[in-house]
């Protein structure tokens, strides 16, 4: 990726297919409506083109530049630690315009990257940088390197930074997509949004695994797609495709090919997008995840392993009781800290704290009420009436309150009062104003039928025929 220009002008210039067709850009997000009328994709007005993969100017025009067939960490590897010596603009010795500007000493290796000071640079980069006071700056994590073209070699380095580890380019749908998943997804599924694995372990993941990719685009289209039907088909489809490749590498026999970390990340994503849609299929997924979780030998990554290991049981406590009773009394006897599920070492402030207490005390509470009913099937009006209490704390649309969906169901689930009822089932509506996740709607839909069962038979044993989804 090549930044054609920098400074406030560079977006009022619009995109780069209209500047290169000589036509006023209309500066349309994410797409412009010239290119759209063309039929050609447009890179924004950002003003970042993205090669074809073959250098347009310079020493290496019509050369290679073979990104896709680059393995990232050789790159890396190959890298020189050698600081590169760098020269501002005002610091830049003017060169005559008779007199030729020196070699810079970089030459095409065997790939068709230019190798500058024993760093590897892609072509297009170079040829661009053949032009006097250009600049490319590439962010990485924490790491930023400026390089400029022409440079006295006499003369000493201004700054020394090293090349960080870049990852491989995708398209403008998987960046819209995980871009989408970060800011809508991701943030319901933990109980704080101050440190998220699904959007700094899961989206970085993805960018190498290209069915993880296809599992965050699906779920982002998924969460998309209750407020456009027209996308549903086309993403039920996708959804169909990655679970087909899941079972046909479980039949292969290699157990290299299912139990893997690939396998583990991609079938919590896939349950992720089972609670933005509220499917009926939820239960295979679970049933899948906790046996694969189970036979899992070793992942490399301790933070990756962490972090899927507490998704698992996040999921086997709130999923267990909604797909068998024993299963869910045996689950739910145990005390849960919702803690636990959240990432090692998080700094929390005192409003955290206070969250995180309301959301242990609530789980607790909902635990307590599907066990009374499920042991004793007796209704537990006190134990109802403080969970309510606790409830009252906090707005259903604040930061934090997702967490409580799964207790405000069983509540629900459970009130003979009529107060109960309404107040429980309006706390759920104010809770899916905010995430849009579709099973707080369709949990909603089921809670006639599971009062009309009260006073003859045990919700607790009936509710996977009643309600089956995945409410969290």
């Amino acid at each position: 990726m090549v930044a054609t220009d920098s400074g406030s002008n560079s977006q009022s210039r619009g995109c780069f297919q209209c500047s290169k067709r000589r036509i006023v850009c209309d500066r349309g997000e994410p797409t412009c409506f010239k290119c759209q009328k063309k039929g050609i994709e447009c890179s924004g007005s950002g003003r970042f083109r993205f090669s074809p993969g073959l250098a347009t100017r310079g020493r290496l025009k019509g050369c290679t530049i073979p990104i896709p067939d680059v393995d990232p960490q050789s790159v890396y590897q190959e890298a020189s630690n050698t600081p590169r010596p760098i020269r501002w603009k005002d610091d830049r010795i003017r060169v005559n315009k008779k007199q030729k500007p020196r070699n810079s000493g970089k030459e095409p290796n065997r790939n068709g990257l230019a190798v500058e000071g024993g760093s590897v640079i892609r072509g297009t980069d170079h040829a661009q940088s053949m032009s006097a006071g250009s600049r490319d700056i590439v962010s990485g994590s924490a790491q930023v390197v400026v390089s400029h073209a022409l440079y006295n070699d006499d003369q000493p380095s201004v700054m020394e930074m090293a090349v960080g580890q870049w990852i491989a380019p995708v398209d403008h749908r998987t960046r819209e997509s995980f871009d989408y998943f970060a800011r809508y997804v991701a943030p319901v599924m933990v109980v704080l949004d101050i440190s998220n694995g699904y959007r700094d372990i899961i989206l970085p993941m993805a960018f190498e695994d290209s069915l993880l990719q296809q599992a965050v685009a699906v779920v982002a289209a998924q969460h998309l797609g209750s407020r456009h039907p027209s996308c549903r088909a086309a993403t039920e489809s996708s959804r169909s495709a990655i679970i087909s490749r899941l079972r046909r590498d479980s039949l292969l026999g290699s157990p290299d090919l299912v139990f893997n970390s690939s396998t583990w990340a991609t079938l919590i994503v896939l349950l992720v997008g089972e609670t933005v849609t509220g499917s009926s299929e939820y239960s295979h997924l679970l049933r899948t995840l906790l046996t694969l979780a189970q036979n899992m030998k070793s992942v490399g990554n301790t933070e990756l392993r962490d972090f899927l290991t507490k998704q698992t049981d996040m999921f086997a406590f709130l999923g267990q009781p909604l797909l068998n009773e024993n299963l869910g009394a045996e689950r739910l006897r145990n005390p849960v800290d919702p803690s636990v599920w959240m990432a090692s070492r998080v700094n929390a402030d005192s409003h955290h704290h206070r969250t995180l207490s309301l959301v242990k005390q609530v789980f607790s509470k909902g635990a307590q009420i599907y066990l009374q009913r499920a042991t004793t099937n007796q209704s537990s009006w006190l134990v109802l009436e403080e969970l309510r209490q606790l409830l009252c704390q906090m707005s259903p649309t604040e930061p934090g309150a997702h967490g409580f969906v799964w207790s405000c169901f069983i509540a629900a689930a459970d009130s003979v009062d009529p107060e109960h009822r309404a107040f429980f089932s309006e706390y759920l509506k104010g809770v899916y104003s905010r995430t849009k996740f579709d099973n707080i709607p369709k949990a909603l839909d089921a809670l006639p039928a599971i009062w009309d069962l009260q006073g003859s038979a045990k919700w607790t044993e009936n509710l996977p025929r009643l309600s089956p989804i995945l409410i969290m």
